[in-house]
């Protein structure tokens, strides 16, 4: 109720400045003079439609409009984005997209928050391709998709903030690649971004000396072994990457190289990393399952819920020991991964009753595996509340 009792004061002090009745700002608006009496009384809100047409006709910026100031504006977007999150967290997808509308209707200016509703809306047409709900759930992912692609255009089109604008490109991608089948398309998009030669990171390394290129230099090194995992990973896991290229043996070898990285880049400090390696051994555990190896799976299976414990028992900040790194500051709160739900918890969501199990599930070293990681889930949801 507060913003709309703001915009609706506004409206009439701008009114009032300029020497416009209700009548003639609602004979250009389209709308009744009641409407915009009611406005400017706080009894109703007026349809974000409008909002920027208001704007135009003062002169003014939507934000001035708003009555945001940018530091205000910034504060309120990332307290949207962080309710978003955390409801993300808990597969609330639906709650979090209405969030996002609600926040878009109060700053339509955004960008930021037009390229998370783009991204909400991708994960919530994945939902309702999985959920083989029929014509209509096929109708309502076509609508999603359709408004995650306008929005992403719409920020193309007017957000100058280069980060901004390759973020919604890879998001762009994403979408035409895996959700439309476009694979032209995607291309176009993935070829309109920077190459890895010419990156931030890359010319403040190699370009720049003394302190500033040291530290960028130290910081690409965990970059570029994220990545390189990354890649390892979805080489050996991803069935759309991957396919029937590889057998189980050179999969099994591939995941064991990423796990070889982690040893040369970060040593005995896994921070971050931790997450990635209990991945690994995630996949390395069904791995050897599929092919009888069921004492390395069990094996593997430890070692995930041992990283697992070890990334949600991670300090705030560290600084990382290894002899390649040790100039980095590490702090927990920058981390990229979901921060409301623990490892573990996730993990134990993947389903360890599935039928690719059954080998090893009676063993107690899979229950002591999976009594830790429900332990280590239960006291970090006490310790978030």
């Amino acid at each position: 109720m507060e913003t709309k009792i703001k915009i609706g004061e506004k409206i009439r002090l701008l009114r009032k400045k300029n020497d416009v009745t209700q009548d003639k700002l609602a004979y250009h608006l389209g709308v009744t003079p009641q409407a915009v009496s009611r406005w400017e009384s706080g009894v109703c809100y007026p349809d974000m439609n409008y909002l920027p047409a208001i704007a135009d006709y003062f002169s003014v910026t939507m934000d001035e409009l708003l009555c945001y100031s940018g530091a205000q504006k910034a504060a309120k977007v990332e307290e949207h984005l962080e309710q978003v999150e955390a409801l993300l967290d808990r597969d609330r997808v639906g709650e979090a997209l209405e969030l996002l509308r609600t926040a878009m209707a109060e700053i339509p200016s955004d960008a930021s928050l037009q390229l998370e509703t783009a991204q909400v809306l991708s994960l919530y047409a994945g939902m309702l391709e999985e959920s083989n709900g029929g014509e209509r759930a096929q109708a309502a992912m076509d609508a999603a998709l359709t408004e995650a692609v306008s929005l992403c255009r719409h920020i193309l089109e007017d957000c100058t903030d280069d980060g901004l604008r390759d973020e919604t490109k890879k998001v762009l991608c994403d979408i035409y690649a895996h959700q439309l089948d476009d694979v032209a398309r995607a291309e176009e998009i993935a070829d309109q971004l920077h190459g890895m030669s010419v990156s931030r990171e890359i010319i403040r390394a190699t370009m720049l000396t003394g302190e500033v290129a040291f530290a960028q230099a130290q910081r690409n090194v965990i970059h570029f072994a994220d990545n390189m995992w990354w890649h390892l990973y979805n080489l050996a896991c991803v069935p759309d990457i991957s396919g029937d290229r590889y057998t189980t043996a050179e999969k099994i070898a591939i995941l064991e190289k990423g796990v070889s990285l982690f040893e040369l880049v970060f040593d005995e400090t896994p921070l971050f990393y931790a997450d990635r390696l209990a991945n690994s051994y995630r996949q390395l555990a069904m791995l050897y399952l599929s092919v009888g190896h069921n004492a390395e799976a069990l094996d593997a299976f430890e070692r995930m819920a041992d990283y697992a414990v070890l990334y949600d028992t991670r300090p705030d900040t560290a600084v990382y020991t290894s002899v390649i790194i040790n100039r980095v500051p590490y702090d927990k709160s920058e981390d990229t991964e979901a921060k409301g739900i623990s490892k573990c918890a996730r993990l134990l969501r993947g389903n360890f009753a599935a039928r690719i199990w059954a080998p090893i599930r009676g063993h107690e070293r899979f229950k002591g595996a999976v009594g830790r990681m429900i332990e280590c889930a239960e006291k970090f949801e006490d310790e978030e509340e």
